[in-house]
């Protein structure tokens, strides 16, 4: 379906790991101190695509996070480890 790509993916349909990722990648980053421009910086990312990413209106690729968890000088397992300890 042409367009589809562009609209959100509703919330009811995301793994509940994928919401919890949204979560600690933003709470990493105030954290830290960084506005989404700082972070989109770091990352080569746009802010735009971030702010999709932490308000649960995009899913990241493996890639987005990567560069996310490399940002925060931390492996990519541990941003996978912290979502899912929200999970229990």
């Amino acid at each position: 379906m042409v367009g589809s790509a562009n609209k959100p993916i509703p919330r009811t349909s995301l793994e509940p790991v994928c919401l919890a990722l949204a979560a600690v990648i933003r709470e990493r980053r105030r954290r830290a101190g960084w506005s989404l421009n700082q972070l989109a910086a770091r990352t080569g990312l746009s802010r735009q695509m971030l702010s999709f990413v932490e308000t649960e209106r995009r899913v990241p690729t493996v890639d987005t996070v990567a560069r996310i968890s490399r940002a925060f000088e931390l492996p990519l397992s541990q941003l996978f480890a912290a979502a899912e300890r929200r999970l229990n």
